[in-house]
């Protein structure tokens, strides 16, 4: 059967069955799926449903083939940013080069033109980076993803550090600039973690570490060694329980604490700060290098994130301490209140530098994110930190002006609405009308990038 455009899903974890639905839902469109998948248990659903000639399996055994590279994408840096291969760095590198070939081969024998998934991976980093390197592929790499405000909207980045959208400039107009609100997911991540947290949640994941419960032993983005998986486990349980006995925070109180910078911790690993912040990864050197930058006077508040209780042990938090004018504050304390009162707001790539934006307090990121496009909030560099002082930059960034409506009026027409969320926290992204709503702008993205028309009768995204 001929179709009119080729595509590729990259299936990751439980992302894949919503990718399923959406395929579906695309050969109305004239779109033939192909699908890349790297768990066994995954592999066996998407050939159950696909012709199994659409479905490319690499896994571990690529570990001890010999294929020739295609180029040179950087493996090593792929490597320090993949929470799975930087454990075991030799076989990462090997696994990277010889899943080259096989994957090229793939897509230029299926006239695959766009590849879609996520960027965490380091396998999936290498694929955007293929597409983007080979033209001869003649074929795009797309990531849709969440733009985190306003909530339920969603985007397609084209680069993977998700900061450049694909533009689409829909025929609507913005009438009042964005407001900060806390995004659905934030909301998820604390039910998650007040489950993870009890006691049920901790003998829960005993008895999976134990009875290898979803575990797939080729698939490489597990930890499969069993010491290193008990050692990192333990490790977090033991963090955990250390953190309200051992870390002294300071109650948030602005008017004893004012003037400051307040920097949001990143949870780690995650890929919004070891691929999309890569090199800015180290954030207790980040930290120190604010506090080298730090005004005579000021403080520098660091709010741990919810989620990362566990991440870090008490000896990162003692460091912290050691240092005069570093506070640490309550992690429950709502973000919000820090921001409206801090002279800057300092992160890799968190929403909370958005917000503060929105809510016209200077801020500055360390990698590029797309909402650097408002006026209030800037990249920042080492060299920054060293060449200004950071009440400086903070007063540059505090008289721009305000183009709040225009970044608005930006995003929303070129974004969709619908919901983009791992279907295993989020059941509604499964339901009819919201697949229905993603496979459209699929669809449009898929048919902007090809130049092909889109067939008459495919309902028009709602934008």
């Amino acid at each position: 059967m001929k179709h009119s455009t080729n595509i590729c899903f990259i299936a990751n974890y439980s992302y894949t069955y919503l990718y399923h639905e959406l395929a579906k839902s695309l050969r109305d469109a004239g779109i033939q799926v192909f699908w890349i998948a790297n768990n066994r248990k995954l592999y066996n659903f998407l050939t159950a449903r696909y012709d199994p000639e659409s479905v490319l399996f690499i896994s571990r055994k690529h570990f001890h083939k010999t294929n020739r590279p295609v180029a040179d994408f950087k493996l090593h840096e792929l490597i320090y940013g993949d929470r799975v291969l930087r454990y075991e760095p030799q076989n990462g590198l090997a696994f990277l080069q010889n899943i080259q070939r096989p994957i090229y081969d793939f897509l230029q024998h299926n006239q695959i033109r766009v590849v879609m998934g996520e960027l965490t991976w380091a396998h999936e980093i290498l694929i955007h980076r293929m597409c983007r390197q080979r033209p001869e592929l003649n074929c795009s790499f797309i990531s849709p993803h969440v733009v985190r405000i306003p909530d339920n909207r969603f985007a397609f980045f084209t680069d993977e550090r998700q900061c450049k959208l694909l533009e689409f400039w829909h025929d609507t107009t913005c009438t009042a600039p964005l407001q900060p609100a806390k995004p659905q997911y934030l909301e998820l991540n604390d039910e998650i973690l007040k489950k993870g947290s009890s006691i049920s949640g901790r003998l829960d994941r005993a008895r999976r570490f134990f009875s290898n419960e979803n575990m797939d032993f080729d698939d490489p983005t597990m930890l499969v060694n069993q010491w290193w998986r008990f050692a990192s486990r333990t490790r977090e349980e033991w963090n955990r329980l250390c953190y309200p006995l051992l870390v002294e925070r300071t109650p948030f109180n602005a008017g004893t604490l004012k003037p400051y910078v307040f920097y949001a911790m990143h949870k780690q690993p995650e890929s919004s700060v070891d691929v999309y912040g890569r090199y800015y990864e180290d954030q207790l050197q980040l930290i120190k290098n604010l506090w080298r930058a730090l005004p005579q006077g000021w403080k520098l508040l660091v709010k741990e994130h919810t989620n990362a209780i566990g991440d870090r042990g008490p000896g990162f938090y003692k460091t912290l301490r050691a240092l005069p004018n570093v506070e640490i504050i309550e992690e429950t304390v709502n973000s919000y209140d820090i921001i409206e009162q801090a002279e800057l707001v300092a992160t890799v790539t968190g929403t909370v530098a958005y917000e503060a934006a929105l809510m016209q307090v200077p801020a500055i990121t360390f990698a590029p994110v797309f909402f650097n496009r408002i006026n209030y909030c800037r990249q920042a560099t080492l060299e920054d930190l060293s060449r200004n002082r950071l009440d400086a930059i903070a007063c540059d960034l505090r008289n721009q002006p305000d183009n709040r409506l225009e970044f608005s009026d930006y995003l929303l027409r070129n974004s969709f609405e619908g919901r983009f969320y791992d279907p295993q926290t989020t059941s509604e992204s499964l339901s009819p009308e919201n697949v229905q709503k993603l496979s459209s702008a699929i669809a449009r993205a898929v048919f902007k990038l090809t130049g092909a028309n889109q067939p008459s009768g495919i309902p028009v995204p709602v934008a």
